[in-house]
């Protein structure tokens, strides 16, 4: 199993998707505690600027497949096969074509049509390149044959496509090869089934319904060697299904191979009760002993609508409704979409259309209704963390006009009936409370209204909305009283626009037997829920269109009867063209676990799986649960907006993932001025530091020396990138993700200009000097150190000076053997200066003498209050400027990169169903359909058209010819972003804990300042 990311590293990741409550908050009441002042304080007045660079210019166009000379072929083996034919080709490879590394499954066909489907049954290296090619029979027995390959080669130091055509004349050589359609099907299962081809669930499932597809077909089962089933065991880890952090790709995959082989499932017997399975044996924390040694233990705001939330339950709460409507917006426009292209799954899941849906509201009618005269704080709870595939969302208002607020909502309910069919309005009753349930066949309303008091409770789930309701009246244990919670409020006491909470009892539920057996079953759910929809792909891939209904799917041997049931024997109903729906919900939509039937028997080898799970949970993260809270307040500034976000983790014990972080900045504190351009990260050195003893050792070991080392090094270090041009000058040199890739005329490492733009790089690095006797006899050991090691190969010494300072550069001799041009011991020097208080280190001059002013104007960082952080990330940049142009390009590079997975999901779609897929619209609707999710291209939508080597994107090509626009692209998730995000500071610090918790224990509390610009339309 993978080991998950450490957990101290996930507020910096969470911190953005709540900052989105921004913009114009006109009722903004809010007592600001515990806000990141250094941000709000003024920008120290920026020193006098040399005169700005150009910048290079991105280097856009397309990037075509260079051209191959035509290789002859030849027609080896013809079949006819119902309302198919079979052609086999080869092709002699010779010389340097051994090299080339060929792409197995896109062959451009002259004349192709829907269902043609070839493959290449050899690998690189082979001396002929045999191709096996299945479409729609001819009118008469093919005389000739031309086409092309796609392959990879390295030219001049880079690996390139390159497109080789081919040309066959003459008959086959054999007129009637009755094995050929077992060869194809072989190779064609060999390479979607490659775990290393560029992977997909549905390849996967394609792999082996092939297989299996075959062997139903007319006189196969006379073929020689026809039974490709032999040794394919299951791959299927339950033990990976239960791991929340594994991704729903990867566990599809393996369940997909499975399915398409329709290998029988060995889970056994559900024999043993769900008490045998136990959970991880975590300890609670003292909290309330830990309150009581508080300084206050009584502050801190209580939380009302918490009072009315199950303690299991995770809890998000904002004081104005239009916030959470700014966060939802925020998230749709251009967090969400950045999140999926850094995770590297650009997708839509419809998430927000989802669950108003589901809940029968519309955000932008909620906008109208529920502002502050109307309601006032709004809560959001749920009981699981599984939002992608489908969980339970309860919204609790507390009311200011009952009347006004049932009114709207009916309004809304009764705009969804005119759009979905069959919506029917029910009264049941929860926790005995009267409840309206609204709902259609199809599952996509599934409105449930209650009225406590005077609070109106909207949720999607029954039994959500049962156990919420239990909580309110008093007959549940509710949040309100959980003692982390009360913990939480009074160890940092102050209100807030937004607080969102992760209890104690949550964390246990999410990790308990039930709730992690059940996930994992609804996995294996969700991959029978796939393979109706997968194989009307197959279909439409085998035959070049959609199958009218299941008939034709079962006729064709791609779907068996038993296949639209579950394995516990629950129906699957499925159209072709929407998706496949059972009790189990949808591909797009699943049914939250707290709504299916409570677990009360596993297998053993469920049984078994979760008790490695068990002890993994364990192992990595000891014997304490983790409360999180997070707290989110927005200050107005004009046009634009600064959002407060602060995560506290606690507490953390010595023996965890946290510690290794902790042993690095020790007890040490920093405090840092608020800058006004670049990226720098500063964190504190504690004086016991493990990361101090190891560069000691390793100083010492270098030298020889024992009186050397970090001796000398204060009490913090600071890293950084100044906002100058050469950060675009290395990228445009190396980067060809967001541009065509650089024109060299030799080797990278004998390339002159990329080394001048290596020197011209503005990174540095600072470390405050504590003693500069020891520091000066360290630099003159590691001098006499490199000139006897290197004699003559490097040259130590002042080159300038900057307010009296003398500027030292180490480089490269000119008269250095082997130095391929002798420009280049010019071109790339360390350089560093020492102010007394401390070193600066760097390669460019220019951003060595602007941090030097920077250092003796002040501006530099300080040892700090207890209260003050221990690392410090921040940066600022403007539209236009060499970090934000820097940055800009990386992300868009990130997203064509990513967008590869994007364009798999897209080919297999645009060939499932060519005609459904004909615009942008029926291709996300499939999608959702079909994968649960719409593929989007580098640029946020779900435009794509099929060519001869493959899905591409209208505005950027495809994976073999990608075409690299101006940057930013309008309208696209990173645009939005860059125009949003305009500074951003990060504070860390780890917090000592009362000793009830125990000596050792620590809290992680992440604070950050987000600026952002106007709205981007």
């Amino acid at each position: 199993m993978r080991r998950p990311a450490p957990r101290w590293f996930a507020p910096l990741l969470a911190a953005p998707l709540l900052l989105a409550g921004c913009g114009d908050q006109s009722n903004n009441k809010s007592e600001k505690t515990g806000s990141n002042e250094q941000v709000g304080t003024p920008l120290p007045t920026p020193p006098a600027e040399d005169a700005p660079e150009p910048l290079p210019a991105l280097r856009a166009g397309t990037s075509a497949p260079g051209e191959h000379a035509e290789l002859k072929a030849a027609l080896a083996a013809y079949r006819v096969e119902g309302e198919a034919e079979y052609l086999e080709v080869k092709i002699p490879v010779t010389g340097d074509d051994l090299s080339l590394d060929w792409d197995r499954l896109h062959i451009e066909l002259a004349d192709a049509t829907p269902g043609a489907v070839g493959v290449m049954a050899t690998a690189t290296g082979a001396t002929e390149a045999v191709l096996q090619i299945r479409r729609p029979k001819s009118p008469a027995r093919p005389e000739a044959l031309r086409g092309a390959l796609y392959a990879r080669r390295w030219d001049a130091g880079k690996n390139g496509w390159v497109r080789v055509p081919f040309a066959a004349e003459g008959a086959p050589a054999v007129a009637d090869d009755a094995g050929l359609q077992a060869r194809w099907a072989e190779a064609m299962a060999q390479v979607l089934g490659d775990p290393w081809n560029e992977p997909h669930p549905w390849k996967q499932f394609a792999s082996g319904r092939i297989l299996t597809w075959l062997k139903g077909q007319p006189g196969s089962k006379s073929l020689a060697g026809a039974d490709l089933l032999r040794n394919r065991p299951p791959r299927t880890d339950l033990t990976q299904l239960m791991d929340t952090t594994t991704g729903v790709l990867s566990m599809q995959e393996a369940l997909q191979h499975d399915r398409g082989l329709r290998l029988p499932r060995a889970e056994g017997p559900r024999t043993v009760a769900i008490a045998d399975c136990k959970p991880p044996p975590l300890a609670a924390h003292p909290f309330q002993a830990m309150q009581a040694a508080l300084p206050n233990p009584g502050g801190g705001t209580a939380e009302a609508l918490a009072a009315v939330t199950p303690a299991e339950f995770w809890y998000a709460r904002v004081d104005d409704v239009r916030l959470l409507l700014r966060l939802l917006d925020e998230a749709d426009t251009w967090i969400t979409p950045v999140v999926q292209v850094l995770q590297q799954n650009p997708e839509d899941r419809g998430l927000t259309a989802r669950y108003q849906r589901q809940l029968g509201l519309r955000r932008s009618d909620l906008t109208r209704l529920f502002g502050h005269t109307v309601v006032g704080e709004v809560a959001v709870v749920g009981s699981d963390p599984y939002l992608r595939e489908g969980t339970d969302v309860t919204l609790i208002f507390a009311l200011r006009q009952p009347e006004v607020f049932d009114a709207e909502l009916a309004r809304q309910l009764e705009g969804y009936r005119g759009e979905i069919a069959g919506v029917e309005t029910t009264t049941v009753t929860l926790a005995g409370v009267p409840v309206q349930r609204a709902a259609d066949p199809s599952g996509q309303i599934r409105q449930h209204r209650a009225r406590v008091g005077e609070l109106a409770f909207v949720s999607n789930s029954p039994g959500a909305l049962a156990r919420v309701l239990a909580a309110a009246q008093g007959q549940a244990p509710r949040l309100a009283d959980e003692p982390d919670l009360k913990y939480m409020l009074a160890r940092d006491p102050g209100t807030h626009q937004a607080l969102a909470f992760l209890s104690d009892k949550f964390i246990a539920a999410v990790v308990a037997p039930q709730q992690k057996i059940l996930a994992a079953r609804r996995q294996e759910a969700l991959a029978e829920l796939l393979v109706p929809g997968y194989a009307a792909l197959l279909h439409g891939w085998l035959f070049g269109h959609a199958p009218k209904d299941t008939k034709e799917m079962t006729a064709a041997g791609l779907l068996a009867a038993d296949e639209l049931k579950h394995a516990d024997g629950a129906a699957i109903a499925f159209t072709p063209g929407q998706a496949a729906r059972s009790s189990w919900g949808s591909p797009d939509a699943l049914t939250p676990l707290i709504d299916l039937p409570p677990l009360e028997k596993v297998s053993a080898a469920e049984r078994d799986a979760y008790d490695n799970f068990a002890r993994t949970y364990q192992t990595y993260w000891q014997q304490f649960i983790d409360p999180v809270a997070i707290r989110l307040d927005v200050r107005d500034e004009a046009a634009s907006a600064v959002a407060d976000v602060d995560v506290r983790v606690l507490p953390l014990i010595s023996a965890t993932d946290y510690s290794e972080i902790a042993s690095i900045v020790g007890n040490s504190r920093v405090t840092v001025t608020a800058q006004d351009r670049g990226l720098s990260a500063v964190w504190a050195v504690g004086a016991d530091s493990g990361l101090r003893r190891d560069m000691d050792q390793l100083m010492r070991t270098l030298t020889g020396k024992g009186d050397v080392g970090l001796g000398w090094l204060g009490d913090w270090v600071m890293l950084g990138v100044d906002d100058r041009a050469g950060l675009v000058g290395l990228l445009s040199q190396w980067d060809d993700t967001a541009q065509l890739p650089p024109k060299r005329e030799r080797d990278a490492l004998q390339d002159l200009e990329l080394w001048r733009e290596i020197g011209k790089f503005p990174v540095y690095a600072i470390a405050e000097v504590k003693n500069p006797t020891m520091l000066v006899a360290t630099l003159a050991a590691l001098k006499t150190t490199v000139e006897s090691v290197a004699p003559g190969m490097v040259e130590w010494g002042e080159v300038t000076r900057h307010r009296d300072l003398p500027i030292v550069r180490i480089g490269v001799s000119p008269g250095a053997p082997l130095l391929p041009d002798q420009a280049m011991a010019k071109a790339f020097g360390i350089h560093y200066v020492q102010t007394g208080a401390a070193i600066v280190v760097g390669l460019d001059r220019p951003t060595i003498t602007r941090v030097i002013d920077d250092l003796l104007d002040g501006r530099l960082p300080k040892v700090g209050a207890a209260t003050d952080p221990q690392f410090v990330v921040q940066t600022r940049t403007g539209v236009g400027a060499p970090l934000w142009t820097a940055l800009l390009w990386m992300l868009q590079g990130q997203a064509n990169t990513a967008s590869k997975s994007a364009l798999r999901s897209a080919e297999i779609l645009l060939r499932g169903d060519p005609q459904a897929t004909a615009n942008a619209g029926g291709l996300a609707r499939l999608g959702l359909s079909y994968f649960g999710f719409a593929p989007l291209n580098a640029h946020g939508t779900p435009e794509f058209v099929l060519r001869p080597e493959g899905a591409a994107d209208p505005l950027q090509g495809s994976a073999i010819a990608p075409t690299f626009p101006a940057l930013p692209i309008p309208g696209s998730p990173i645009e939005r972003l860059m125009q949003r995000l305009t500074a951003i500071r990060g504070e860390v610090s780890f917090d000592k804990e009362p000793d009830a918790a125990g000596p050792d224990a620590r809290s992680l509390h992440t604070k950050f300042s987000i600026h952002l610009g106007p709205q981007v339309p």
